[in-house]
């Protein structure tokens, strides 16, 4: 009986991981129609006209949401969000204690687009008729689009209402042409494109923009370093995990435009480190 007792509770602590409950959440993706990854929108739980449970999209559109109880519910994602029309579920049932899978494929605001892409150009052909006028220059990058999501929005073929399709690489090369703006301006857009991005779901244009922020990036070291000094690390974390998102900068080893600056700038070093382990 003895020997059959410590078997008995083997037994048991077994059968009680076998019957542990599965995490009771929903996940999912949230791309537009287009397959544009949905980066920082709401998915949300409504009940009763109130929501009791919500989270974002992340940088490659993918979400987790805990869910609160087991009942039926709406389920809404792109609320709030700018260029898109949300989606509701209605009478969405969670009725047991499970993982629940859900995808989401959102329409373009056809009016939104087009009055943002309109203001884009106006501001494009405004900078080109005064050139030298640094102040043009400034409005016509803070209109430019601020993440991959937006730039694919106004310059994909794919997309077929009105953007800037047509202008895609003109606008593109003209920010990127030399002498546009200072180096402290580009590291600026960097580091706000790269809050709502991830190369692993681009388009052709974010691709595009990324490749020409890397040839600026490796030849500045230095004053990257410097602007990412003043960040929060969420922000620095943000910008390395788009950094490396793309692949430019090593597969199994980063490469070494950045080893001189490890002295100087401590805290940057290593939070660069820690995401570049995060990718492989």
């Amino acid at each position: 009986m003895r020997k059959a007792l410590p078997i008995f509770i083997i037994i048991i602590i077994s059968l009680s991981f076998s019957f542990e409950p599965k995490t009771f959440e929903l996940i999912g993706k949230v791309n537009s129609k287009q397959g544009i990854a949905i980066t920082n929108t709401y998915v949300q739980i409504w009940d009763k006209g109130e929501v009791i449970a919500q989270t974002k999209t992340d940088n490659l559109g993918q979400y987790t949401l805990p869910l609160p109880k087991i009942g039926t519910f709406t389920v809404m994602a792109g609320n709030r969000n700018k260029y898109f029309h949300p989606i509701s579920l209605k009478e969405y049932s969670f009725h047991i204690k499970a993982q629940f899978k859900e995808n989401f494929f959102l329409e373009i605001d056809k009016q939104e687009l087009q009055d943002e892409t309109v203001r884009l150009r106006e501001s494009y052909h405004l900078m080109m008729h005064n050139f030298k006028n640094s102040i043009h220059r400034r409005k016509f990058i803070n209109r430019f689009p601020k993440s991959g999501t937006e730039l694919e929005l106004f310059f994909s073929a794919d997309v077929k209402e009105k953007n800037l399709k047509k202008e895609a690489k003109r606008y593109i090369s003209t920010l990127f042409q030399e002498r546009f703006t200072g180096r402290t301006t580009y590291f600026l857009l960097f580091i706000r494109f790269a809050q709502k991005t991830d190369m692993r779901v681009a388009g052709k244009s974010t691709k595009k923009f990324y490749d020409e922020a890397v040839t600026i990036i490796k030849k500045y070291p230095k004053q990257l370093f410097n602007e990412l000094s003043t960040s929060k690390p969420e922000k620095i974390s943000n910008f390395f995990k788009w950094m490396f998102s793309g692949g430019a900068f090593g597969k199994n080893k980063i490469t070494n435009e950045f080893d001189f600056l490890q002295g100087k700038y401590k805290r940057e070093y290593a939070i660069m480190l820690d995401e570049f382990d995060a990718f492989q």
